[in-house]
């Protein structure tokens, strides 16, 4: 199809550049002043006067941070806690879908009533904060951060979708085969979803990397908090406190601010995700149309 370049193409495609502009700067600026405060002397931030670019630039906060133990045991946490959170959610989504999507279930219905229940409704916070510490007895354990949420029926009935769409006769052919549940799992239809994975397990790596609501419930122990709580704790003044307390008297040419302090954190703290999800972007992308165009 022939696409014309006439005066009003040419009028959207001005005002849409400038508003993609204009987007990207109000998310590119304020990302560019938190660097920049990092980067900057006592002095500086202390007067607030850093802008775009760096007054005093130095590495300072960075190396104090790489010295809080507490940061490099969120950070490892956070880390294994993301990749084993996600592995285990994905399995057992792709898992539970595939049983859900077979033509042996018995009563698919029922079955399936039984995971949308708990999609849609909840037992409420209280509830399931009696079971995991009173009943379950995992309080201030990592067993509190992965078994509440590596299950998801949202997932589940995603994954039961996508493999119901597939041709049956590909399944049907790999159990004529002689195939067992298994292996047509993870060597016939796996590969053919698993752009569709790919895409969930940026999603859910991202949700888990960004988890900190159930530390705050269930862990007491600092060694086990995740990233976002030691930046919660940041932002809430308790941590930029203990740092103004071992400071004593401000020797402006070597302490770091604590706003210094806490934006090397976050930088941090978000440079993992920036580094890694423009490489998975494409598999998001065609997760995302495969799971909207039904072939």
């Amino acid at each position: 199809m022939k696409i014309y370049n006439t005066p009003s193409r040419r009028t959207f495609q001005i005002i849409n550049n400038v508003f993609m502009l204009v987007f990207s700067l109000t998310i590119l600026l304020p990302f560019i002043n938190l660097l920049s405060i990092s980067f900057s002397n006592y002095r500086a931030a202390e007067a607030q006067a850093v802008s775009l670019l760096p007054i005093g630039f130095n590495l300072r906060a960075y190396g104090k941070i790489f010295q809080d133990t507490v940061f490099l045991s969120s950070f490892v946490n956070t880390v294994w806690l993301t990749v084993l959170d996600t592995g285990l959610t994905i399995l057992i989504a792709v898992c539970a879908g595939f049983a859900l999507a077979s033509k042996h279930l018995k009563h698919p219905k029922l079955v399936l009533f039984f995971f949308l229940v708990p999609m849609y409704f909840s037992g409420g916070l209280v509830p399931t904060y009696l079971v995991i510490n009173k009943y379950l007895g995992l309080a201030n354990s990592f067993g509190a951060l992965i078994f509440p949420v590596i299950t998801s029926p949202f997932y589940i009935i995603i994954f039961r979708n996508n493999i119901m769409n597939l041709p049956q006769e590909i399944i049907e052919s790999a159990e004529i085969d002689g195939s067992n549940e298994y292996t047509t799992l993870f060597r016939i239809v796996m590969p053919i979803i698993i752009p569709t994975v790919a895409a969930f397990i940026i999603i859910n790596a991202v949700t888990h990397w960004n988890e900190w609501y159930n530390v705050m419930l269930y862990i007491k122990d600092t060694n086990k908090w995740t990233l976002q709580y030691y930046l919660r704790d940041l932002l809430n003044k308790a941590s930029i406190d203990s740092v103004n307390a071992n400071m004593g008297i401000v020797n402006y040419e070597t302490d770091v601010h604590p706003e210094s302090f806490k934006y090397a954190a976050l930088f941090v703290t978000v440079l993992p995700i920036l580094a890694v999800y423009p490489f998975c972007q494409r598999y998001f992308i065609y997760g995302v149309i495969t799971g909207a165009v039904k072939g």
